[in-house]
């Protein structure tokens, strides 16, 4: 994660970018874990799924962004799309 500090309009903008690869595993967990599909960050998460069960999704500047982007790709499962505890709690519903 790294901070930009931007000036607008005599504004000082402070943001929070969390930069990343993010990738969706498309394996449904179970229901006692939510049953969700879990949206990771590729460069930071501790508990990537297998590589083979990875949707990639592509570089974006947060969680709230490659949420939109799966949510995109996979109209289907937009109400249990979750982003990982560990590496998008930003983006996680608990």
């Amino acid at each position: 994660m790294s901070e930009v500090i931007a000036v607008r309009n005599d504004i000082i903008l402070n943001m929070e970018i969390e930069v990343g690869h993010y990738i969706l595993n498309p394996q449904q967990q179970n229901n006692e874990s939510g049953g969700n599909y879990e949206l990771h960050n590729a460069d930071t998460c501790p508990h990537l799924p297998n590589a083979t069960h990875a949707l990639t999704l592509g570089h974006f500047n947060d969680c709230h962004l490659a949420m939109e982007e799966a949510k995109r790709r996979v109209p289907k499962w937009a109400d249990q799309i979750d982003g990982c505890a560990w590496c998008c709690p930003k983006c996680n519903k608990g």
